[in-house]
């Protein structure tokens, strides 16, 4: 069975200057953004998140968006040189 993300979680830190951006992570090799397709996933989160919270004494928020809307698609190319 396929589930569908109809809603999607994101947690949002508001710098200095008022503009809103969607804190990430960073493994060593790339960012991560921290969202969610799901609220167990926004749970498995929190901790870490509250952690970076206390780190740099900002608040974060957890967003929901709830409007799904295809804008597009990408597929693989066809053979070696498409």
């Amino acid at each position: 069975m396929s589930e569908r993300i109809e809603e999607m979680y994101a947690f949002v830190m508001t710098d200095d200057d008022g503009t809103e951006g969607i804190i990430g992570m960073n493994d060593g090799l790339q960012w991560h953004p921290l969202v969610g397709g799901d609220m167990a996933r926004v749970e498995s989160l929190i901790p870490l998140v509250r952690g970076m919270c206390e780190g740099i004494n900002k608040q974060i928020r957890i967003l929901k968006f709830s409007h799904r809307e295809q804008i597009g698609e990408l597929n693989p190319k066809e053979g070696p040189h498409a």
